[in-house]
């Protein structure tokens, strides 16, 4: 399944170059989609690694230290290159770009990974100012915490109640003519939570309950990537919700079931590892990057920030996954191991006042 988050967060990325282009240069439309096969493969995931460990007695406190020291460098990296972006911004065109109450109350709830209030945002359309695909990020820790609270106490029933309700409303939007792919922006945020409850919990049903036997999978992980990308890249002209609804409930639980089941050896394992490994980098860090490459451009160039072309996708691309790789290699993989240790001295020096 890394092969899976991989193929995700490039095709999420591709699809966020369309405003920037002239032609409007539209390579993923449907690549939003790729949050609700995140969503999905993060409740599968979630649930393998951390049901064992709660019915060992896991405390809520040691899986949220847990979720948080998996996100958060890598998310307080991309606020980082978010306010250079906009140190740049003020540079070029001077302070009053911004207002400093929006900007101070930008950062500082994104640095406590909250979507800021629309009054108080320099961007008021969007939860996350600052590094837009930070929305979902935020429901997932949601989705975490309410996992976390109830793990032993979700069992196969209350797993179904649960996403059938979300998938309930999901349908409701769908046919009533809603975007079911919101949730960035404030006026779409009520697809938000239908989303992660779907695929969140769908995942961890699947982990628990539907798993199967498994089998080699050098020859069919490439066509499921293939199928993955391809389905994300096509955008049909009519019935645009009907198609998302069915990618959401129908095809992603099936390719995740499938990639679930396929052992991978040698060059396909690798590759499949690598772009699972810096899947989250490139889904962190790609809007803040993009964002101070074309504060840089129009500032070296001239080109409006609307205006680029198709060699802007491509160096931005192939930058936003070099820095990837650095991020996850060097960067998060030190941090964490960081963090790990001093909490571990944290619960060391409380496990010695309690005595």
């Amino acid at each position: 399944m890394h092969g899976l988050r991989g193929i995700a967060a490039v095709l999420v990325m591709l699809g966020h170059f369309r405003e920037l282009t002239a032609q409007h240069l539209d390579l993923a439309p449907s690549g939003f989609l790729a949050v609700d096969l995140f969503f999905l493969l993060s409740g599968f995931v979630i649930a393998h690694a951390y049901d064992e460990k709660f019915r060992k007695g896991m405390s809520f406190r040691e899986f949220a230290e847990a979720r948080i020291v998996r996100l958060y460098p890598l998310y307080f990296a991309g606020t980082g290159i978010a306010m250079a972006g906009v140190g740049a911004a003020i540079a070029m065109h001077g302070l009053g770009s911004y207002s400093r109450l929006d900007l101070l109350a930008s950062l500082a709830f994104s640095l406590l990974f909250l979507p800021t209030p629309p009054t108080l945002s320099i961007v008021p359309s969007v939860l996350f100012p600052l590094n837009g695909p930070a929305w979902s990020l935020f429901y997932e820790l949601v989705a975490n915490a309410f996992f976390a609270a109830l793990a032993l106490r979700l069992t196969g029933r209350s797993l179904i109640a649960i996403f059938s309700l979300a998938f309930l409303v999901l349908a409701l939007m769908a046919w009533d003519g809603m975007n079911i792919g919101g949730g960035a922006h404030w006026h779409s945020t009520m697809a938000g939570p239908a989303r992660i409850a779907f695929s969140f919990f769908l995942g961890v049903y699947l982990r628990r309950y539907a798993t199967g036997k498994s089998r080699d999978g050098n020859l069919y992980m490439p066509l499921l990537l293939a199928l993955c990308a391809g389905l994300m890249i096509f955008r049909p002209d009519q019935n645009a919700q009907l198609y998302d609804l069915a990618m959401i409930v129908l095809v992603w639980p099936w390719l995740v079931l499938t990639a679930s089941r396929l052992r991978l050896s040698g060059l396909w394992r690798a590759i499949a590892l690598f772009s699972g490994n810096i899947s989250y980098a490139i889904y962190a860090l790609h809007t803040p990057l993009t964002w101070m490459v074309n504060v840089l451009d129009e500032s070296i160039t001239g080109t409006p920030w609307n205006q680029h072309g198709l060699p802007f996708i491509v160096g931005t691309s192939i930058l936003v996954i070099a820095v990837a790789t650095f991020a996850h290699y060097v960067y998060d993989k030190n941090v964490r191991t960081l963090l790990r240790y001093l909490l571990s001295l944290r619960r060391a020096r409380e496990e010695l006042t309690q005595f």
